[in-house]
């Protein structure tokens, strides 16, 4: 009861809010909402497979872990096995974070437009927006790199007002650093945890 009240006090502020938000806003962000609702829809099965993946590596290490003898054996196993699941475990939520996030469209297009209302450069933050989503010469892949990379050095007005957007921070900085972060270490896991795997089970066959 308490969850479902924090929801709906939080979608009255969102909703508050949204009529500080401008025409032209609201088209950048519509356009924004739908570019990154399907990327992230695109991206649900690659990223849930760098996540499965690694999971039978870890689990073996854990087992490595609990049969060995020798200290430094238990010890790295038992480590690399930690640090792995800590950083699976990192990226498993953020990943359904953010696929919450886009479930609701209309919704996340009309946080994105709060976020831009809300920064200290209304102008500025909405062109990194529209950059984003292609909407500012067609949409091209490079154009809405560039865009995040401007979104990454936007006012702190915008960071301050994402961060009270259940759906919108997800995609503002400090935490699409971090998502990106978790990403490529959540990507290493899977190598890195085989490889692991693989030596340390030939070292414990050995003993």
């Amino acid at each position: 009861m308490g969850i479902g009240n924090t929801g709906r006090r939080v979608n009255a502020a969102v909703g508050s809010m949204a009529g500080r938000v401008d025409g032209h806003t609201l088209e950048v962000a519509n356009h924004a909402a739908a570019v990154l609702t399907l990327a992230v829809r695109v991206l649900r099965w690659p990223t849930l497979v760098v996540l499965v993946l690694a999971w039978p590596f870890i689990a073996g290490l854990a087992v490595i872990a609990l049969a060995a003898d020798d200290t430094w054996l238990k010890v790295t196993a038992g480590v690399l096995a930690l640090v792995g699941a800590a950083i699976s475990a990192a990226f498993g939520f953020r990943r359904n974070r953010i696929l919450t996030a886009v479930q609701d469209e209309q919704e996340f297009a009309t946080e994105l437009g709060v976020a831009v209302a809300l920064s200290d450069d209304v102008g500025e933050a909405r062109l990194a927006l529209g950059q984003l989503a292609g909407t500012g010469g067609g949409a091209r892949v490079f154009s809405r790199l560039k865009g995040l990379w401007r979104g990454l050095g936007v006012g702190p007005g915008v960071l301050q007002g994402a961060n009270d957007l259940p759906r919108a921070r997800w995609f503002f900085p400090p935490k699409i650093g971090t998502t990106i972060t978790l990403f490529f270490l959540a990507l290493w896991v899977v190598p890195v945890s085989f490889v692991s795997c693989l030596l340390l089970a030939i070292a414990l066959a050995a003993r």
